[in-house]
């Protein structure tokens, strides 16, 4: 009987027909499979947040295509007038290892794939290149996204990277116009800074008339007095109005010198200097939130190019900062340090302010720095000062670092170059 159905099925092909279907029916579960994975990537890149910064944008893309498309590199190419920027990603990712390059490129050579692919051979010669370009909504070229392998793509890999590079250029754009309202909105942020800071001085220059000649005649006339008195208690007392008079008077002018809008010019600034003046401004701030302000300088601080009045803001902002962090804590502690620090070839002076306040969480770590974000009540912080003074400490050519532990410590340090043939010896 086995016999006889085993010839049945020769001669009429049945369970060769069986074998086909199944056949083709896994080819198309694999291909829906397929189809489910690359729509479920187009839909993760309309995820992409306005607040990443374009190597977190590469990385992220990177990481979608990963289970989809094998490469080897991932490069993001932003354009902005005679400059390229590329941030790239490899495969590989165990996190935090994307990284960028700059280049130059001539106005008069036509924006194109091939020219992409042609600047992109250079730096990567051994690597095959899928190229396509970003348009924004109103068909402007914005960049370009490439996959740097070592073999060909297929027509089908190479239709879906196009409608991957559509979703990312729709994010790309998003971001690009997010920055520039930010910018303005920074800019803006400035320009009612400079117009407060105007009328501060106004104020100051009148209150510093007023109380100049009675604060001299105070001051004069305990010089006066001091001389005269042989009494020991009533000399220490003496003193002590001396000193207040003198305290009063620096105050003062530290307002009138910060208020000064004739002070964003560069010019040398004596660090530790810098920071005596501005803990003397709101030094009664932070003693009467009972907070305790250390400092420690370096005695072999070189002096600094810069605007004084600019990194006197970044410095207040930090101090007011780290005071908020402190409220209610138990021997709440501002550690102000001055130093100098070589990195990479180039010397810094470091400013440092460090407390033991309620820190920063972990998930807020990359977004302290974009404009309107903050951690404080409603109508207690506007979440521009730390975005303003990262652009201010930019505009020295320096950098802002920032370590913190939740409900432990929070250290801001700032770094503005200096050449090495200043410091002193």
């Amino acid at each position: 009987m086995d016999k006889k159905l085993e010839m049945l099925e020769k001669l009429t092909g049945i369970q060769s027909s069986r074998k086909n279907y199944y056949v083709e029916l896994t080819h198309l579960v694999h291909e829906m499979q397929r189809k489910n994975k690359q729509l479920e990537v187009l839909n993760q890149l309309t995820r992409i947040h306005v607040n990443m910064s374009w190597e977190e944008v590469t990385e992220y893309i990177a990481v979608q295509l990963i289970p989809v498309i094998s490469f080897k590199l991932l490069v993001l190419t932003l354009v902005d007038r005679s400059s390229l920027s590329f941030y790239i990603a490899p495969m590989e990712m165990p996190g935090g290892t994307t990284w960028s390059m700059h280049r130059s490129w001539n106005m008069d050579d036509k924006l194109s794939v091939k020219r992409l692919n042609q600047l992109l051979e250079r730096e990567f010669p051994d690597y095959d290149r899928a190229s396509v370009l970003l348009r924004s909504h109103s068909d402007k070229a914005i960049g370009f996204l490439t996959m740097l392998s070592h073999h060909s793509y297929p027509k089908e890999e190479g239709q879906f990277f196009r409608s991957v590079a559509d979703y990312a250029g729709v994010a790309i754009e998003n971001i690009l116009l997010y920055k520039d309202v930010c910018e303005k909105v920074k800019i803006e942020a400035q320009l009612i800074q400079s117009a407060k800071l105007a009328a501060i001085g106004e104020m100051a220059a009148g209150v510093a008339h007023e109380l100049n000649s009675p604060l001299t005649a105070i001051l004069g006339n305990t010089q006066l007095l001091l001389r005269e008195t042989v009494n020991e208690r009533s000399s220490r007392m003496l003193q002590d109005v001396y000193q207040c008079g003198v305290r009063s008077k620096r105050i003062i002018q530290n307002l009138l010198t910060f208020s000064r809008q004739d002070e964003y010019r560069f010019e040398e600034i004596d660090v530790d200097r810098l920071i005596d003046d501005v803990c003397s401004l709101i030094g009664y701030q932070l003693k009467v939130s009972g907070v305790m302000v250390e400092i420690s300088k370096n005695p072999k601080l070189p002096p600094l190019k810069g605007s004084r009045q600019q990194i006197e803001q970044v410095l207040i902002n930090l101090l007011l900062n780290a005071r908020d962090a402190l409220q209610d804590k138990e021997n709440a502690l501002i550690q102000i340090i001055t130093d100098v620090l070589f990195m990479e070839g180039k010397s810094y002076i470091t400013l440092t302010v460090h407390d033991n306040g309620s820190g920063i969480k972990e998930e807020d770590m990359g977004k302290i720095f974009h404009p309107f974000f903050t951690t404080k009540e409603n109508l207690k912080g506007t979440g521009l000062g730390l975005s303003v003074s990262l652009g201010i400490i930019e505009s020295h050519h320096g950098q802002i670092k920032v370590e913190s532990k939740e409900q432990e410590y929070t250290q801001f340090t700032i770094m503005l170059p200096i050449s090495s043939e200043e410091i002193k010896q």
